[in-house]
């Protein structure tokens, strides 16, 4: 499946949207963000519908940002209505075939792995509703191994499952959040906000120029990919919040 977002300044997420209510339960890629940061920053404002009127009303839809061939992806799904939606798990456990490690040929095995339920290609949630066996004849026995179909038309080869069960994944019980301390001064929103005390109705803008004259270039250009996400509309307070947010435990942990 292609991807039915490219970049751009102004997501079409009235369209998402109605696609997502038209699919109630499913989910849709609502846009594709070269920067994590804006896409999760999206992903957090959705559920609350916070600055997003195309998500109204608050609890209507779920949203998540995750990785993508091209960027990262914000997919997002409408759950009101009366009738629960399944929930969407973290990880998934799954037979494949194994024919062994290394460049020797020793046999085939089948062996239990667990990987993410987000597609590693487009983000979007794999088939982990759609798991069924598959049998098939070695050597006069019969070996059992675990089929499914990913909804955004992406195939899992084995080998590319195998790896990506044995690399680091996010734990399954996420940690407890600290509550995060005020900016230090000498930081990138520490800088915004003493600006901000006196120079009242700072923009953010302004904000992102301040700190490129700091030298703190990276997180100017953050603020201004989340300029673009919302159209202009942001105080220098609220990119200093947002470089505060993303430089904390908090952030870290992203909506996945």
């Amino acid at each position: 499946m292609k991807s039915r977002s490219i970049y751009r300044a102004n997501p079409d997420h009235a369209a998402a949207t109605a696609m997502a209510r038209g699919e109630r339960g499913h989910w849709v890629m609502a846009a594709l963000y070269p920067s994590s940061a804006s896409a999760k920053t999206i992903a957090r404002r959705v559920p609350i519908a916070e600055m997003m009127p195309a998500y109204e009303p608050a609890g209507a839809y779920e949203a998540y940002a995750a990785q993508h061939t091209d960027g990262t992806a914000l997919w997002v799904r409408y759950v009101a209505g009366d009738e629960p939606v399944p929930v969407l798990p973290d990880r998934m456990s799954v037979r494949i075939r194994h024919d062994g490690d290394g460049l020797r040929y020793s046999g085939v095995g089948v062996i239990t792995v667990t990987v993410s339920t987000r597609c590693p290609q487009c983000g979007g949630p794999r088939g982990f509703d759609t798991v069924t066996p598959y049998r098939f004849p070695h050597d006069g026995d019969w070996c059992v191994v675990d089929r499914w179909a990913n909804r955004c038309g992406h195939t899992d080869w084995c080998d590319a499952v195998l790896k990506e069960s044995r690399e680091v994944l996010l734990p399954l019980v996420p940690a407890p959040v600290p509550v995060p301390s005020p900016p230090a001064k000498d930081s990138p929103a520490g800088l915004i906000l003493t600006a901000a005390k006196g120079r009242r109705g700072m923009h953010a803008q302004q904000a992102a120029q301040l700190l490129d004259v700091h030298g703190h270039g990276e997180d100017a250009e953050r603020i201004r990919a989340e300029l673009r996400s919302r159209n202009g509309h942001m105080s220098a307070k609220q990119a200093a919040d947002l470089l505060h947010s993303l430089s904390s435990p908090v952030a870290e942990g992203g909506v996945q």
